[in-house]
Formats: C-alpha cells, sequence, structure tokens
C-alpha cells in the first residue's frame, strides 16, 4: 500500500498534467485517511481555484493554513482566491502575510500590487510593483503591470519608459504601441486642456508620436487603437495642434478603413478635415454626403460629426436656391423698433442675443463702446426681451446717443435647446442685414459677452480701400464651422458686401425651414459662403483678423 508522500506524488503528479478530476479525488483520499496534511488541503484548494470554485478554494486554503500558518505560498495562494472572489482588501492581506514569511518573494510581491489595483489604491500598488522589480529586474509581467498601474494613475510620462523598453524587446505586439501610444496621448496633455490654453500646454510632438503609435497598432489589427487613432486626430484638430501632414497620415488610414467600414463617422470626419485643410471643400462635401446616405436623419441628429458636417453645403444647385430666399423662421418674428439707428453715417456695432445674455453682459459692453468706441454708434438687438429689459434699455437709448435698439419676439419653446442656442446666434445676421440695407455705414457685429479694446470705427480708416467685408478668423484649421467666428464680423454697404450677407441670411435660414440647424450653423454659413463667392469669382474682398492676435475685443469668461 503507498504511503501518504507517495500518493500525494502521484496527486501532483495528475495535477501538473491537467488530469484535474483524477488528482482531486485522490487528494480527498489522501486527507481522509491523514487529515493532517495541510499539502493536501492546500492542493486541493487551488486546484478549486483553477477552475473557477474560488469559494471552496478558500477553505481548503484556509484548513492548510490552520495546520501550517507558516507556509508563505499558502498565503500567497489564499490571497490569489480571496482576489477572485472580490475580497481585493483580504487579498492583499493574505499576500502582505506570506511576504512577512518570505520578504524577498517576488510572486506574493507581484500579487500583492495586482490586489492593491483592484482595491483602488494604485500608489500602494506601484510600490509593491517596484519592489518586485527591484529583486527581479528581467520580469517583463511585472514591469507592464507597473506601467499600467502608473497609467492608470494619469502618470503617463512615468508610464512612458516601462512602455519603451517593452516595445524595444517585444517589437511584434500590437498591444505594446497602443499602450505606449496612450502613454504619450496622455503626457501630452492634449487630453486635458481647454481649448483657449492647448497651443501652449500641448506637446503636439508626443500626440503625434501617439498617433504613429496608433497607427501602426491598428495596421496590425487593433481595434481599439484604430478607435483611438481616428479619435484623437479629431481632438488635436479642434484643439488646433494637429499638423497639416500627420492630419493627411490619418486620413490615408481612415479612407482605407472607410472602405470596408462606410459607417465609421469618426473616420469620415478625418477625411472631410484632411480635405478643407487642402482648400478642397466642394470635394469634401461630395465625400461626406457620398457616406451620409448610411445614416438615418435620426442617427445624424445624436452623432457629433455628422451634425456639423451636415452644415456645410457648397453645391450650386444649393447656392442657387439662396438667391433671393426669405426664410420662414426669420419671418415668423415680430420685430419691433424700440429706438431706430441713427443716420449719422457712423460705423454701427451690433450686438444681438437674448434676455439673459443681456443681463449679464449688456452692461460691461456698453460701458466699454461709450469709453473706446467713440466713432462708432451701437445697436442692441434683443429677443424675447422681458417687459423690464425693454424699459431699462429705453431709459439707456434716452441717456446714451448713439444708442439704438430693436427686438424681437418669436416662439422658439418647441426647439430643442442647440437649436434654441443657435437662433440666437443667428438672428443677428438678418438684423445686420437690415441696418447694412439701410443707411451708409459700415455695421460691425459683435458678441455681448465681449469688450471693446479699441476703436475699430477708427481703425477702419487704415483699412484697405473698397473693403467689403472683415473676418476674425482662427488659423489653426479647425474645421469649416469654426474658420470665421462670429464673434466679430463688419460688413461695409457695398455690392459685394450686401451680396455676401445676403447669401450668409438665406443660407442660415434655409437650414432653419429644413430643420437642418446645429450649433456653429452661425460660423459654417459664413466661411461656406465665402468660400462659394471664391469658386464663382465673386469673392469680397477680406480684411482679415487673427483671433490669436485680435486688437478690438476683449471676450469675457462666460
Amino acid at each position: 500500500m503507498a504511503t501518504v508522500s507517495e500518493a500525494l506524488r502521484a496527486a501532483v503528479d495528475l495535477h501538473q498534467k491537467n488530469r484535474l478530476q483524477e488528482a482531486a479525488d485522490l487528494y480527498v483520499r489522501i486527507l481522509e485517511a491523514d487529515p493532517s496534511v495541510a499539502d493536501a488541503w492546500h492542493l486541493l484548494g487551488v486546484l478549486h481555484h483553477q477552475v473557477g470554485q474560488h469559494g471552496k478554494a478558500v477553505e481548503f486554503i484556509a484548513a492548510a493554513i490552520a495546520r501550517d500558518p507558516s507556509c508563505a505560498a499558502y498565503h500567497d495562494n489564499l490571497g490569489s482566491a480571496r482576489r477572485a472572489e472580490g475580497n481585493a482588501d483580504g487579498a492583499a492581506g493574505c499576500h502582505r502575510r506570506a511576504l512577512a514569511l518570505s520578504p524577498d518573494w517576488v510572486t506574493p510581491l507581484g500579487n500583492l500590487g495586482n490586489a492593491l489595483v483592484e482595491a483602488q489604491r494604485p500608489e500602494a500598488a506601484a510600490a509593491a510593483y517596484r519592489r518586485a522589480l527591484w529583486l527581479e529586474p528581467a520580469q517583463d509581467s511585472l514591469r507592464l503591470r507597473l506601467a499600467d498601474c502608473l497609467q492608470g494613475m494619469g502618470r503617463s510620462a512615468e508610464a512612458d519608459p516601462f512602455y519603451t523598453a517593452l516595445l524595444a524587446a517585444q517589437p511584434e505586439r500590437p498591444d505594446l504601441r497602443y499602450r505606449l501610444g496612450l502613454a504619450k496621448l496622455g503626457a501630452s496633455r492634449l487630453m486635458t486642456a481647454t481649448l483657449s490654453d492647448a497651443g501652449r500646454v500641448v506637446d503636439s510632438l508626443r500626440v503625434g508620436e501617439a498617433l504613429s503609435l496608433f497607427g501602426a497598432a491598428a495596421r496590425s489589427g487593433h481595434a481599439e487603437a484604430r478607435r483611438n487613432l481616428f479619435g484623437t486626430a479629431i481632438l488635436a484638430l479642434q484643439r488646433g495642434v494637429l499638423d497639416d501632414a500627420t492630419l493627411h497620415g490619418v486620413a490615408a488610414a481612415a479612407r482605407a478603413h472607410l472602405r470596408h467600414n462606410p459607417r465609421d463617422t469618426t473616420a469620415l470626419a478625418v477625411v472631410c478635415y484632411d480635405l478643407y485643410r487642402a482648400g478642397r471643400l466642394e470635394v469634401a462635401y461630395r465625400f461626406f454626403r457620398k457616406h451620409a446616405r448610411h445614416f438615418t436623419a435620426e442617427e445624424i441628429s445624436c452623432d457629433f460629426e455628422l451634425l456639423v458636417w451636415s452644415l456645410v453645403q457648397t453645391s450650386r444647385g444649393f447656392f442657387s436656391r439662396l438667391d433671393g430666399y426669405d426664410s420662414r423662421r426669420f419671418q415668423a418674428a415680430a420685430h419691433r423698433e424700440l429706438v431706430p439707428a441713427a443716420g449719422e453715417g457712423r460705423p454701427v456695432l451690433l450686438v444681438g442675443c437674448d434676455d439673459g445674455y443681456w443681463r449679464r453682459f449688456g452692461a460691461a459692453f456698453l460701458e466699454s463702446w461709450r469709453e473706446r468706441a467713440p466713432s462708432c454708434a451701437a445697436h442692441v438687438h434683443l429677443i424675447n426681451p422681458s417687459d423690464e429689459t425693454v424699459e431699462a434699455l429705453r431709459r439707456l437709448c434716452g441717456a446714451a446717443g448713439g444708442l439704438s435698439c430693436s427686438m424681437e419676439t418669436v416662439e422658439l419653446a418647441a426647439l430643442p435647446e442647440p437649436v434654441r442656442l443657435t437662433y440666437f446666434a443667428s438672428a443677428r445676421f438678418a438684423v445686420a442685414r437690415r441696418l447694412l440695407n439701410r443707411g451708409a455705414a459700415p455695421v460691425v457685429q459683435v458678441d455681448v459677452d465681449a469688450v471693446m479694446l479699441e476703436d475699430v470705427g477708427a481703425a477702419m480708416r487704415d483699412w484697405p480701400a473698397g473693403w467689403d467685408i472683415a473676418i476674425m478668423r482662427d488659423r489653426r484649421g479647425r474645421g469649416p464651422m469654426r474658420d470665421f467666428l462670429a464673434g466679430f464680423m463688419a460688413f461695409n454697404p457695398t455690392p459685394a458686401g450686401r451680396a455676401y450677407l445676403d447669401r450668409v441670411v438665406a443660407y442660415i435660414g434655409w437650414h432653419f425651414d429644413a430643420g437642418r440647424v446645429y450649433w456653429t450653423l452661425d460660423q459654417a454659413a459664413p466661411y461656406c459662403v465665402h468660400d462659394w463667392m471664391r469658386r464663382a469669382g465673386a469673392e469680397p474682398s477680406v480684411v482679415w483678423h487673427d483671433f490669436g492676435a485680435f486688437p478690438y475685443l476683449r471676450f469675457l469668461d462666460k
């Protein structure tokens, strides 16, 4: 008859050969014969842990520890079973007891790190991984876990060298390229930068490296890398930190991807932005329309890039329809002039907004106009103002020479919030057209949430003779709906200036009437109209102003 030791060796042999049921039966027979055999309790527990029966594993390994509490392996494996049960804190305690018994054993250090990650204690987990690597520097699995832990804490710059070393040793692994790309992206600060400070704080070199790594991983079939490739490119473009060459490279990958995945809207947007950057907006329009047919109106309404690109129009047929077009939405508004615009020949500063915006920003704007733009008249246009606001404006107009006011009442309650906001931003173009058609002076449309810095009316004397429009432009190439900024536009009562403004108003009105409105329509329309007139050989004479060094206004925090 075999001894207990011989039976245990036979059971271990079966266990190692993955003949698990036979091994389990033999462990049980050993324990029936001698319940004091701690190794049999332990190995039976390990076997149950392997097959997913973690509760039984905890029970059996705890029985082993009760018989021999000095074995580090028992405590370590008990920790692994507890972690599999979902008890990460309990698991960490077991791994620490294993380390107390065997301080230089790497395995429980790595397991402790894993448990601490699940217990949401990443700093302690990183410390455990670092100590384990100090003991065994060649363990790539520990290096990867430490890098992932650091990346999860947002310490991307610290994770970068670990991923870099791993990729150098295993260049065939797309998952490592992807992870290193995420580290480069995190360290670039692109994800945390605001639009206003992106140009100063984002490391565009690291953004480019991240995109290159995502692209390489995507070519090897890594689906998540492909999504990040296109999504990161869009975000970098919107933040104004993506150069033309990098965008063009990502667009090539997007084109190839779209051949098999025509409903990927992020890839579609990448190609459209690349064509826009190349001065081929009409081609971008056609490319977008070809792919947009794959989507329902409801799907378009739920996708940001589909929405903003649906605002772009470049076709000859569309612009032919705009000639003489009179929007039903604009006609539906009941207009009233509180104080007519003065006919003194002075340039008119026009602000248009709703009642709430006027209450927040109107007083500061008027004060800056009086102090810094005395050569200009000012006109306030309010949408759905309260009686209190109307009376306050009436008093202001009586007290301030050169101040005039108009208002409109329009039913907007049935419109979704983004459409209402777009109306507030867009209605002022129709007001600018009325003011321009009545007088012989330029109309300068500005945001009410701004204050004047310089007298734009006086500055006009130095603008080139015969100018038609003046545009504040965002030269970072962020798209046709972000290139021309509606916060400042000036229109001269020249034939080309009037024709341009007529088309902008018609463009906006058509979209409202067709129910195809989204935020940025007030900026897509001026850009697309200018592009159309340029291609038609009727480009107005433009005085360009760079948003990054704009002299006349300071925009307030909203």
